[in-house]
């Protein structure tokens, strides 16, 4: 078992990132939401490190939310 830990410096943020894509059911608006754990120094960096993987997706996305986790460990 890997247990993850955030390096020296380092902080887990937890980020709700929302989505503005279409219900692939019927193709009307819809707004979907997720939530990121992230590690990293600043919130600064983390907005680059949550932009540098939404990159590729087709709908437009925001950060709604963004806060100083308290986990300290991933198992």
């Amino acid at each position: 078992m890997t247990v993850v830990q955030p390096a020296d410096g380092n902080k887990f943020y937890q980020c709700t990132v929302q989505i503005d894509g279409e219900n692939p059911d019927n193709g009307k608006p819809k707004t979907f939401k997720e939530v990121h754990l992230v590690e990293g120094t600043t919130p600064t960096n983390v907005e680059a490190k949550i932009a540098d993987q939404m990159a590729g997706t087709m709908y437009p996305w925001r950060i709604t939310n963004m806060s100083e986790s308290k986990i300290q460990f991933v198992y």
